[in-house]
């Protein structure tokens, strides 16, 4: 399992308790209360729903898009291309979704960084700063305040 870390208290001097997540593999930091307002919203149905979630889990370290097409998502979702390319295009309306490079005439997606992401906080300050947050009905921005410095 490799060597363990030790953390120091500068101020006190005392060892703090550390762990690693017990995951099985990578890991992201998620926004609860949006997925929360997302999953609750009615504007969305339950396979668009279904799409956030995947797209949380899937989408990779930094600001990096997805490289697959509708097709190879559809195949992995078990949606049919159609379907997968309404949704996904409906989700970028919303910026929940949004545009990080492109396939020959297809859009490469990842999660907003507002939503999810893998990273440390500063590079996940420095990713929002690349597009504007989703637009998620019945999600207040403000209550309770979001940043520390508005």
């Amino acid at each position: 399992m490799g060597a363990v870390r030790r953390l120091v208290d500068a101020d006190t001097g005392e060892v703090i308790p550390y762990a690693p997540y017990a995951f099985s593999g990578r890991h992201t930091q998620v926004d609860k209360a949006r997925v929360e307002a997302i999953t609750e919203s009615k504007a969305f149905t339950p396979s668009q729903k279904f799409l956030v979630l995947w797209w949380i889990g899937v989408s990779p370290e930094g600001m990096d898009p997805l490289r697959a097409t509708g097709a190879d998502i559809a195949r992995r979702v078990g949606m049919s291309t159609d379907a997968v390319g309404k949704i996904n295009r409906k989700l970028v309306q919303h910026r929940i979704l949004i545009v990080r490079g492109r396939i020959g005439n297809y859009n490469l997606y990842r999660i907003s960084p507002y939503i999810a992401f893998h990273g440390t906080g500063l590079e996940q300050r420095e990713a929002v700063k690349t597009c504007k947050p989703p637009e998620i009905p019945g999600f207040n921005e403000m209550t309770p305040v979001r940043w520390e410095a508005q």
